[in-house]
Order: structure tokens, then C-alpha cells, then sequence
């Protein structure tokens, strides 16, 4: 049996301290043999050259790695904020695969445990990367390139669509053990096993701020709706206790058998 352990997009420094206090219970719980976070809305911040406001930092990655996260995903936040030229120096924090290759860092990796070898995937939709490239290609090529070198593979697919991620995980049933939706930052209730044997869930959820709008202080998008011009209101997290998104996944073999939402 194998276990994965996904989280999904932490926000903020609420988030990320909350994972701080709750990770090690997690993993004593839980056992598993990896852990993935999707950590690209841990920071906001606003740089020349990059494509918004969030993003991740050095210092916010370093963290993670030392409660023992495995490898960090992203999605439209990959290039934000002033690090995006080197938060990829480490190989073990990836963004969307089916982007341009020459933006930095690389869309997948291998992580080895005790023998077994995971293959992890990111990629985004259009509904959330305007000019990413179709999802199931790039799934393929790396697969291909891959072979039989991986035992498993976990696909973080960001974007909006629930019917584009649940026909890409029909499409590579059996291929990969999970297939885990993110970027909504809102739970979905359609965690699944799918004929093949790959797990699904539409959206894994956010580990962040709950009072506000996907984890952001609603004032700044109430105000640009009401004008329909940019608004001046801070761009900032939202307050409020912190909810958690995650699921665990369990495999034997090649194939996951179950998966379930860690209440929080």
C-alpha cells in the first residue's frame, strides 16, 4: 500500500503557518510516503515583469520543505512576484507542464522513496493559464518519456472547468493513480475511484483564510465589479479561522483503491 498525501492551494501566511501546526499530526496519522502541496498563493505581492499578484518566495518554500513536503505544484501564480526567475532552482518545486518551455522551471518529477518512484505531473487549463497548451498532450509526452521508470503518477490539474478535469481523468484512467483538481479553492464532494483506477476529485480546496473570497479580503473585487474600473482597495488575504484542503490517496500496485478528504 501506498499512501499520498495532497494539499491544496495554501494561501497566505495563515495557510502556511496552519500547515506549520497541522502537518506533523497529519503525517503521525496518516503515514504517508508522499506529500504535495500546491503553494503558488502563499504570497501576494506586486513585481515588474511578473504576471500578478501572488506567487511563492525562497523563504516560504524552504519552510514547507522542512515539515517534509515532497514537491511543490502551481498553476497561474507559477510566474508571480519577484522570485519566479528562481524560485525553480530546486527541482522539487514545478508549475504547469503544458506551458511555454521557455518560461522557467519544468512541469513534472520524479520523487523516490524507499523504492518507489512517483511520478508528479502539473497542469493547467485555459480557464485558468490563457495561453497554456493542451493538458492531455503534454500528459502524454511525459508519460511516454517516462516509461516504465515511475511505479505511479499523481497529476495536479489547475483550472475552472469540472467537466475539463473529470474527462482528462477519463482519459488517462488507469495511467495515473490520482488525478486531483485544484485552483477553485472550493471543495468538491466528488471524490472518486474511477473504473481504472485512478482517483479524482474536482477541486482538493484551499488550506487558508475562510471569511473572504477564496481566501482574499473581498473588498477590492466588490468595488471593481460595482465600477467595472480598477478598484483601489488593498489587495490582500481574508481573515477568519483557516480551512483546510486535502485529500489522502491510497494505492496498491499502480492503482488507487481509495481516497478521502481530510476534515478540517
Amino acid at each position: 500500500m501506498t499512501t499520498l498525501l495532497f494539499v491544496g492551494d495554501i494561501v497566505g501566511e495563515a495557510g502556511l503557518a496552519y500547515l506549520e501546526e497541522r502537518l506533523p499530526r497529519l503525517r503521525a496519522e496518516h503515514q504517508p510516503d508522499f506529500v504535495i502541496a500546491n503553494a503558488e498563493n502563499m504570497e501576494i505581492t506586486r513585481h515588474p515583469g511578473s504576471m500578478g499578484h501572488c506567487g511563492l518566495s525562497p523563504q516560504g518554500v524552504a519552510r514547507l520543505f522542512a515539515l517534509g513536503v515532497d514537491a511543490i505544484t502551481g498553476g497561474n501564480h507559477s510566474w508571480d512576484g519577484p522570485y519566479f526567475q528562481t524560485v525553480y532552482d530546486d527541482p522539487r518545486v514545478i508549475r504547469p507542464l503544458n506551458y511555454s518551455t521557455a518560461a522557467p522551471g519544468q512541469g513534472a518529477l520524479v520523487l523516490e522513496k524507499d523504492g518507489l518512484r512517483l511520478g508528479v505531473i502539473n497542469v493547467a487549463s485555459r480557464t485558468a493559464l490563457r495561453w497554456a497548451d493542451e493538458p492531455l498532450a503534454a500528459f502524454d509526452a511525459q508519460v511516454a518519456a517516462w516509461g516504465t521508470s515511475v511505479d505511479r503518477v499523481l497529476v495536479d490539474f489547475h483550472g475552472e472547468s469540472v467537466s475539463e478535469k473529470l474527462t482528462f481523468a477519463y482519459a488517462v484512467d488507469g495511467r495515473a493513480a490520482a488525478v486531483l483538481g485544484t485552483h477553485t479553492h472550493v471543495q468538491t464532494n466528488d471524490m472518486r475511484v474511477l473504473p481504472q483506477g485512478t482517483a479524482y476529485v474536482s477541486d482538493v480546496g484551499m488550506t487558508g483564510p475562510g471569511e473572504g473570497m477564496q481566501g482574499y479580503a473581498p473588498e477590492l473585487f466588490v468595488e471593481t465589479m460595482r465600477a467595472r474600473l480598477p478598484g483601489s482597495s488593498p489587495f490582500a488575504f481574508a481573515s477568519g479561522p483557516v480551512e483546510c484542503g486535502a485529500v489522502v490517496v491510497r494505492c496498491e500496485g499502480s492503482r488507487a483503491v481509495a481516497i478521502e478528504r481530510i476534515p478540517g
